[in-house]
């Protein structure tokens, strides 16, 4: 596109100089070749748009999504209307240059607007039978067709019309400003269509982990290659804007607004004075400055906490509980911190903080009461640690160990390998049984019973000798088993040995089970519970069944 257009308009721009420098043309002239050198300029850019968005002959090169039918046939329409352009041009710095009449400008601009208006609706016609076509392969296809382009097209016709009602009625200027206003949105939106792309692609190339660019900021400045990826986004998403606006300032051209680009920068400049708003002036600077002080902060928390992690709590006496507690009020300290700075910074003193804190507080109140709920059950946890990460807790009928405490949730990694995430109000409101508090230790517990004619003494010194077999059962405290009761013609027993932590009770209690087992069984050891048997009993016994009386 930027090839075909400056070829030819640098084309006639070097004829009308070389003619110029030759005095071979009146002074008198120069609307005319400058006229001359606008039509070809703008004519170029007309064709060239065309041929980019169109790609007619190398279709994998195309950006819009349109099939090559529809290239074909739009193909020919866009060389007749940069001829249509050029020759309008053209006309409108000849009559300029020879004072045409006012009678003799009305005749060519009706005539003007007549091609305009033909090929406006030439080209809706064209337009519309091609979608009319693609709509029914679509609906083939069982695809909904889009209505964006119908209501565009609906427009289009209606302006048509409506030009043409003024051509009659005798309003010549008015129907010729529809028509070019009409072509001009369209060459504009098709330019912005391609520059957006263009804009997009040039920055996710420029601002990518993997370019030449993206490689330097990584390894010569330690910056992630998300964080690039991030930058290349929000630099695609700052051109596109910048290309809107400037194509709205022209499209708003034509209606005087301004003189369209520069109304638009002169609204601009009037904004970078700044705002008031309740009494606190808010400008570009101001917030540009806010934002800096909010980035600078929050470097220097995230510097506090890299030191504070690995350099000064791992010097301290505390658990692993402990300096996770301490880093996680340490962070949110610095971050509320940050925060209040950058408020201030943009010209919010701590009292309007402190006003806007207390008129938030009864929205809190109402609508995030289950959210502060936790925030503060966290705040408290970590405080007054009942439950620590490493603990092994016991909420409901789910058991495991604590993983990670947030000011919101607490995670319970469980058996089974899954994440329970308890709210922390619940950890502060309801029962948990916290079974590594006080003790790391875990206690396994075996009950069974024996014939009363078994020797005792066997049966303790044969479960105290399986508890001194299993490696994981501790020395201290030692296992001891104790006679519970006497009941049925049985004796119960009920036996205790200790784990190094709760977690390895199962494992142990299984393994001393199944040697047990073994070891009653190898020495005729009845173990278990007296069998029970139901009889019935009666004091009078049953009458003899009596057969009927026979009849005669």
């Amino acid at each position: 596109m930027l090839i075909g257009t400056l070829v030819p308009a640098l084309a006639a721009y070097s004829l009308v100089q070389g003619l110029r420098w030759a005095n071979l043309f009146p002074a008198n002239w120069d609307d005319l070749f400058d006229g001359f050198v606008a039509a070809s300029g703008f004519s170029a850019f007309t064709a060239s748009l065309a041929g980019a968005v169109l790609m007619r002959k190398l279709p994998s090169w195309r950006v819009a999504p349109i099939s090559d039918d529809t290239a074909n046939q739009l193909r020919p329409l866009t060389w007749v209307l940069a001829m249509i352009a050029f020759a309008s041009g053209l006309i409108d710095a000849f009559n300029r240059t020879i004072g045409a009449s006012r009678t003799a400008t009305t005749g060519w601009q009706m005539i003007e607007a007549l091609v305009h208006l033909l090929w406006i609706a030439v080209a809706l016609s064209a337009l519309g039978r091609l979608r009319a076509r693609r709509v029914e392969a679509e609906e083939a296809e069982g695809i909904a067709p889009g209505a964006g382009i119908a209501a565009m097209t609906l427009v289009a016709w209606a302006l048509v019309i409506a030009a043409l009602i003024a051509l009659a009625a005798g309003y010549v200027a008015l129907s010729l400003f529809v028509a070019r206003v009409i072509i001009w949105a369209a060459v504009l939106g098709a330019a912005l269509y391609l520059l957006l792309g263009t804009a997009d692609d040039a920055a996710m190339l420029l601002f990518n982990r993997d370019s030449r660019l993206g490689v330097t900021l990584t390894r010569s400045i330690g910056v992630r290659g998300s964080v690039v990826d991030q930058l290349g986004v929000l630099v695609s998403a700052i051109a596109r804007v910048i290309l809107v606006l400037i194509a709205f300032g022209l499209l708003m051209s034509p209606f005087g607004g301004g003189d369209g680009l520069t109304s638009i920068f002169g609204r601009l400049g009037t904004l970078s004075q700044g705002f008031e708003v309740g009494g606190i002036a808010i400008s570009p600077g101001a917030v540009i400055r806010a934002v800096v002080v909010f980035a600078l902060g929050l470097a220097i928390v995230r510097a506090f906490m890299g030191w504070l992690e690995k350099r000064y709590l791992p010097a301290t006496d505390l658990d692993g509980s402990a300096r996770n507690s301490a880093s996680l009020v340490a962070r949110y300290v610095g971050i509320a911190l940050v925060i209040i700075w950058a408020l201030a910074s943009l010209g919010i003193g701590i009292e309007r903080i402190a006003l806007l804190l207390s008129a938030l507080s009864v929205g809190i109140g109402f609508g995030l009461q289950a959210i502060t709920q936790n925030f503060v059950s966290g705040l408290i946890l970590l405080a007054e640690r009942p439950i620590k990460i490493g603990d092994w807790v016991r909420v409901g009928t789910d058991e495991g160990d604590v993983k990670r405490i947030s000011v919101r949730s607490t995670e319970i990694t469980l058996s089974d390998h899954s994440t329970l995430i308890v709210p922390n109000s619940e950890l502060i409101t309801k029962t948990v049984l916290n079974k590594t508090l006080s003790s790391p230790l875990g206690r396994i517990q075996l009950q069974f019973s024996v014939p009363l004619d078994t020797p005792v003494d066997t049966v303790r010194q044969i479960v105290l000798g399986i508890f001194a077999a299993e490696a994981a059962v501790l020395d201290e405290p030692a296992p001891s088993a104790f006679i519970d009761s006497i009941a049925l013609d049985r004796i119960a027993f009920n036996c205790f040995a200790h784990v190094a932590s709760p977690r390895d009770v199962y494992r142990t209690r299984s393994n001393v089970l199944m040697a047990l087992l073994r070891t009653f069984a190898a020495q005729g050891i009845d173990i278990g519970t007296l069998p029970q048997k139901l009889e019935l009993h009666t004091s009078d016994p049953l009458p003899e069944a009596k057969a009927p009386p026979v009849s005669d």
